[in-house]
């Protein structure tokens, strides 16, 4: 087996049974071409690869072997490749795509493997095509991307324009365009995680807050975690580390806001978990911007629970809490966390002291609790983070 196959759905099952073919064609952006193969493996895809003659000068067959861990194809032989491939894929990635190989296919050109592959697909099955050349050559073949982009399945993904250039997109931007026109639909019932995760600002006025210092690292490690097990993820996220590009993020600042969102996404989703470090009071707050010359005095009120009010609204899903606490021996910890467990109705209390790890230290230690066992685990967030899902996958609603 090639190495590459260990890295098939290490981050997402979301293109696993998926096949792309990848095309290669001349630009110097070729080079980030292994990158971009063995991202697609790492949401689960099977990749192969074909090139024009003219590619080899810039990048080697080796290389993108190396990257996609299969064969890679330069001709049309005996074996009709064009024809072989077309009926194994599922779509046609074109990255980089010249300003040749984009004319030729909009005017059915069919004189190399690439752009002859290109037209099984045509309007078949869907084709995607990452251009990347001088500014100047884009503008000049710009009515054949447009005629392109009319097409059924055909997807253009736009360059970014750099130093008189169009720039390939970049790796993320094209993975995460694939899996929304062709990645598998997990949102289905019992396998849909919400996440709160980051720290909530209470405006003391119209420029300054309060705040905490939350990383939003074990929110983040708890909805890559849910993924790579083939869950499907949505995050809420205040100040902090956002979730990578692949998962979906709704952005927030006050306590308030984040309860007025996960009550509207909640309805949507099996297990809702709060990671987040959300204020408990909000500041009465002046208009404007208070003078520096001045001693306010700040009135605080409190905020309602998350995790109370989503418990009110939604009383047969999995609700999740986190629960932190500094310098308490172990049982008088474990004593808090239960009693929060218990008031709001969980079916998990995740608790952690920060005088032992603090925010944004990337190591943790904390006691996973349900009504009927106490569990201490340590390691990084992200080792926590996955046996937090083991744990959360044995529960029931």
């Amino acid at each position: 087996m090639h190495p590459t196959k260990l890295l098939k759905g290490t981050k997402s099952k979301l293109l696993e049974g998926k096949k792309i073919l990848v095309a290669v064609t001349s630009s110097i952006a070729a080079i980030e071409t292994p990158k971009l193969m063995r991202e697609l493996i790492r949401h689960g895809a099977e990749v192969y690869c074909i090139i024009t003659e003219e590619t080899k000068k810039i990048i080697g067959k080796e290389a993108l072997k190396f990257g996609c861990g299969n064969e890679v194809y330069e001709e049309i032989t005996g074996d009709i490749e064009h024809i072989l491939l077309y009926n194994e894929c599922d779509c046609l990635l074109i990255y980089p795509a010249t300003a040749n190989i984009i004319s030729k296919i909009n005017l059915g050109i069919a004189d190399n493997i690439v752009n002859t592959t290109a037209l099984m697909f045509f309007e078949n099955k869907p084709i995607f095509i990452v251009p990347a050349m001088h500014e100047n050559m884009f503008n000049a073949i710009k009515k054949h991307i447009d005629e392109l982009k009319e097409k059924d399945k055909i997807y253009i993904i736009p360059p970014r324009f750099e130093e008189g250039k169009a720039k390939v997109a970049s790796v993320e931007d094209v993975v995460k365009t694939v899996i929304e026109k062709i990645g598998n639909n997990l949102k289905k019932e019992g396998n849909r995680v919400l996440i709160l995760n980051g720290g909530t600002v209470e405006f003391i006025d119209k420029v300054r807050v309060i705040t905490n210092l939350s990383s939003g690292k074990m929110g983040v490690a708890l909805a890559e975690a849910f993924c790579k097990k083939g869950f499907y993820v949505e995050v809420v996220t205040a100040m902090g580390l956002e979730p990578p590009y692949y998962i979906k993020n709704h952005k927030v600042l006050t306590a308030e806001e984040m309860l007025n969102k996960a009550i509207e996404l909640a309805k949507d989703f099996d297990i809702i978990i709060s990671s987040a470090a959300i204020s408990d009071f909000t500041v009465e707050s002046f208009e404007g911007k208070l003078s520096s010359e001045k001693e306010p005095i700040l009135k605080l009120k409190k905020n309602p629970k998350v995790l109370e009010e989503l418990r009110k609204v939604y009383k047969d899903k999995i609700i999740i809490g986190f629960k932190a606490e500094y310098n308490l021996d172990e049982e008088e910890l474990i004593n808090r966390a239960k009693e929060r467990l218990n008031k709001y109705n969980l079916n998990m209390i995740i608790a952690n002291d920060l005088s032992k790890h603090y925010f944004g230290d990337d190591y943790i230690e904390v006691y996973i609790i349900t009504k009927s066992e106490v569990e201490k685990i340590s390691g990084s967030k992200k080792e926590v983070a996955e046996k937090i899902v083991e744990k959360v996958k044995k529960l029931k609603p």
